[in-house]
Parts: C-alpha cells; sequence; structure tokens
C-alpha cells in the first residue's frame, strides 16, 4: 500500500495541465500561480506552481482524506481538505456565501506548522472552478 502512495505521490502533474482522468474537484489562480486539486484511481492530489511547472504535489488516499464538510450552519457555505507534507499541512478550503446571489466561489490555502498559520493565500477573485464539496461523494 506504501509503495503505491509513494508511486501515487510521484505522477508528474503540472499545475497547468488537466487533471489525470479528467477529474478535477477544484482550481483556481492564486496570483500568478495555480492550484488544483483532483481525484484519480481512489486519491486526492494537490498541486501548486506556475503554470507548466509544478512546485509541490502532494496526495493522499480518499478513505483517509482530511476533508471537512460544511457543518450546515451560517451565512458561508464552505468545505476544506487537509494535506500533509511532514510537519506542513496545506489546507486548500472553498466557500460561498449562500444568502448573496452575487457572491462567487472563493478559495485559497491556509498553510500551517505546528498548529500556526505560516502563510494565508486566496485564490484570485473569479478564478475559483469547482468547489471541494464533491469530495463527498467520492467518499
Amino acid at each position: 500500500m506504501r509503495a503505491a502512495l509513494f508511486a501515487l505521490a510521484l505522477i508528474p502533474t503540472t499545475a497547468a495541465a488537466r487533471c489525470p482522468g479528467d477529474m478535477e474537484v477544484m482550481s483556481c489562480q492564486i496570483g500568478t500561480k495555480v492550484l488544483e486539486i483532483c481525484y484519480w484511481k481512489g486519491a486526492v492530489m494537490y498541486s501548486y506552481g506556475p503554470p507548466g511547472r509544478s512546485e509541490l504535489d502532494l496526495a493522499t488516499p480518499l478513505a483517509t482524506a482530511d476533508y471537512t464538510p460544511w457543518p450546515g450552519i451560517g451565512r458561508a457555505m464552505w468545505d476544506t481538505l487537509a494535506f500533509y507534507n511532514r510537519d506542513v499541512t496545506y489546507e486548500v478550503w472553498s466557500s460561498i456565501d449562500r444568502m448573496d446571489p452575487k457572491s462567487v466561489m472563493e478559495g485559497g490555502i491556509n498553510v500551517l506548522q505546528g498548529g500556526q498559520t505560516i502563510a494565508a493565500l486566496s485564490c484570485n477573485r473569479g478564478t475559483v472552478q469547482g468547489d471541494l464539496s464533491i469530495v463527498q461523494s467520492y467518499q
């Protein structure tokens, strides 16, 4: 199992490329870089970097993915999906204001180390495609 996960983590992906098997869950532009979350062969994958060249690729089995769905209360419908790289957590989020008909999907990445936020990156407005809620349908 570990060998399979290691092999999955080494799958070459580029931030500008389409997800393997066309199973994009969410993508957006953050500054000049691209975030892409994909579902493929029982795993969710994280890719981040400039178009055409990923700086960081992570994968986790869907069965054990750290996904937090919207609890059903509050104005914003949100969810998160965490990816781990040693002691650093990359928490991808998506959110939309369900009370505002003009609201657009938002998203980003919170980077945490030792429980402390070391970076909070937001997707450029209007660039979020998809949302993380589809992860529930795969679980």
